[in-house]
């Protein structure tokens, strides 16, 4: 309800519009080249995360089924 005392909105748009925003893509690092040998410590920590996922999908089975 509006009063007649009340000032008029600066601005007023409809919630679905949104204001524009930059949409050039941040910049990535390059992957890896062919050929090219990833250092000791992230091949370990992808094997690791690997285990660790392995294990919980196998605890959720034995959940399920036990």
């Amino acid at each position: 309800m509006n009063f007649p005392k009340d000032e008029p909105a600066v601005c007023r748009r409809p919630l679905a519009e949104k204001p524009k925003t930059d949409d050039t893509p941040p910049k990535q690092a390059a992957p890896p080249a062919a050929g090219e040998v990833q250092s000791g410590k992230t091949v370990l920590l992808n094997w690791c995360i690997m285990l660790v996922g392995f294990c919980a999908i196998a605890l959720g089975a034995y959940w399920l089924l036990g």
